[in-house]
């Protein structure tokens, strides 16, 4: 068959029924491009292609409907599709003005297909286009607003993480109101006893060693009666700081009341005791220049309170200070 002979594109199509309706009546762009060398013509486009450019772009160069940048991207896919010399499916974002000069913009997904001769040598490019702007849009729409429910997602959490922290910080705050002596510091009678009994248990279940230390402040009520409560209050603290600096990190120190104080001693022998409680008098005499008079009690298999340990040692206490006045 000759060239004259052989039948245009259009003409082919109209042999074939069904083709035709086709390409009449496809919902996306479908297109046909003549390759001339380093150039690419329109050779045919379908009704719906028609529409979206406003014009009969049949016989044109994509530079002559087209922005120029929009055109050179175009073509960069069309020289691809040439050079991979199979089908080629890409996005494209365009934006340009109808032969109204009406501006139209949007993304389309294309496939583009060489079409060879007899000889294998493409001469031209079947494309078809789909318009996915809605769908475009609708993602980076539901984009959108993943990122800011993200934000806010952010936002609340680190909102609800500080409210955590203050919080927590709260609770620590409250449970060393609850566990801490207001004046001095260290820990109350309630803290102590909490503790105490756990040191207790542990030493009956495993036969260790327990002492308790208990000692006031010989001629506290003279100091409160001639100097006033502040200065009570300030011996007292120069007490708790002095017998602080001595304690190991397992020792349980408390202000049991007024001015008695009591130091719980766990894998301690009640003689390494009192030899410790002979270095605190010392130490607090010379730190707050004042007297202590102590008394200690060792745990015992028949010890089931505390108070039993509390009420030995307190015994003591009172037969130092009876000791003391007598001579």
């Amino acid at each position: 068959m000759t060239d004259r002979q052989q039948p245009g594109f259009l003409e082919a199509i109209e042999q074939a029924g069904l083709l035709v309706e086709i390409w009449e009546h496809f919902p996306e762009n479908m297109f046909l491009i003549r390759v001339e060398g380093p150039d690419f013509l329109v050779e045919a486009a379908n009704p719906k292609m028609t529409e979206l450019f406003g014009q009969d772009c049949s016989g044109k160069r994509l530079h002559d409907f087209l922005p120029w940048s929009v055109a050179e991207e175009v073509v960069a896919h069309y020289r691809e599709c040439l050079r991979q010399d199979a089908p080629l499916r890409y996005e494209e974002h365009a934006t340009f003005h109808d032969a109204r000069g009406q501006e139209r913009e949007g993304h389309w997904l294309t496939l583009l297909v060489p079409v060879h001769d007899p000889n294998g040598t493409i001469t031209h490019l079947f494309g078809v286009s789909q318009n996915v702007t809605e769908l475009r849009l609708a993602r980076a729409s539901l984009e959108r607003y993943n990122r800011d429910l993200e934000a806010v997602v952010d936002e609340r959490t680190r909102a609800l993480n500080a409210v955590n922290q203050q919080l927590q910080e709260a609770n620590r705050q409250l449970e060393a109101l609850a566990s801490s002596d207001t004046l001095t510091g260290v820990g109350n009678r309630r803290h102590f006893q909490a503790g105490a009994e756990r040191e207790m248990e542990r030493a009956r279940r495993h036969g260790g060693a327990l002492s308790l230390l208990m000692f006031d402040l010989d001629g506290f009520k003279s100091i409160n009666d001639q100097d006033g409560h502040a200065a009570g209050d300030a011996v007292l603290r120069k007490v708790a700081a002095s017998v602080q600096t001595t304690l190991r990190a397992n020792d349980l120190f408390a202000r049991y009341g007024g001015d008695e104080f009591v130091l719980l001693l766990p894998d301690t022998p009640l003689a390494a005791a009192r030899q410790m409680g002979e270095r605190l008098r010392t130490q607090v005499q010379e730190d707050a220049g004042v007297a202590l008079s102590l008394g200690g009690a060792g745990f015992e298999a028949a010890d089931t309170q505390l108070e039993m340990l509390v009420q030995r040692a307190d015994a003591e206490v009172l037969a130092a200070k009876r000791a003391r006045k007598a001579k």
